[in-house]
Formats: structure tokens, C-alpha cells, sequence
């Protein structure tokens, strides 16, 4: 076996959490309820950094770029694979909002998202 091979070496997943300056329940819901998904189901994964786990403000004027790189209208989850510092593939998780208000089926749908990607854009 080859030691320090990258070339066959899978891209990282970063999972951003992406609010504003003004944080509803609602809010701190969905950044709660992801971060359990993550803990939960890929404990392993976030301690190796095979995943990462961002909270990111995007009212902060060095996080702008955000909002235009992802099309963000709300505060969102986004799925982003990195592989050799380079962004190859995203994917907004736009069910975070009509999934609130079942902590099971919405931990269950982060967690299938997260298994299924890296995938094309959407």
C-alpha cells in the first residue's frame, strides 16, 4: 500500500450553517438540530476531519461572498466538498425549513443528505 497517497483520497465535507445577525428560535433550531444530526450519526467522521462543522454569520462582511456563491435567501445548511483546498461540488439543504418541526425526520434528513453527497449542485 501506498502511505500518502491523496490522488484516490475522497474530498472533505464541510457542512455550513449559514444565519445573519438576527437569530429566531426558529434559527437556533435548525443550527441545533444539524449539529445533533452531525454528533449523532458521524461522531467519527468530525473527529477525523473527514467532515467539518461551520457556523458561519453571513452578515459579517467577510462572509458576503457567501450569499452569492451559495444564491443563500434565508438562513441555511449547505453541503460543500472540498478536495485539494478546492471547492468540487455543493448542495443547499433547502427542506431544513419545512422539516422543523420533527427533530427525528429532520436529524434523518441531514443525515441522508450527508451519505448521498458529494453529488451535483442544486
Amino acid at each position: 500500500t501506498e502511505v500518502g497517497n491523496t490522488k484516490d483520497k475522497p474530498g472533505k465535507i464541510i457542512v455550513y450553517y449559514f444565519h445573519g445577525n438576527v437569530r429566531c428560535a426558529s434559527c437556533m433550531k435548525i443550527e441545533n438540530f444539524t449539529k445533533l444530526a452531525l454528533e449523532d450519526n458521524f461522531d467519527k467522521e468530525l473527529r477525523n476531519g473527514d467532515i467539518e462543522w461551520k457556523i458561519v454569520n453571513v452578515d459579517e462582511p467577510e462572509n458576503k461572498n457567501f450569499v452569492k456563491d451559495y444564491r443563500l435567501v434565508t438562513k441555511s445548511v449547505v453541503l460543500s466538498e472540498v478536495k485539494d483546498g478546492k471547492e468540487i461540488s455543493w448542495r443547499n439543504l433547502n427542506k431544513v425549513w419545512e422539516l422543523l418541526g420533527d427533530e427525528e425526520i429532520f436529524k434523518k434528513y441531514i443525515s441522508d443528505e450527508i451519505r448521498s453527497f458529494p453529488g451535483e449542485n442544486k
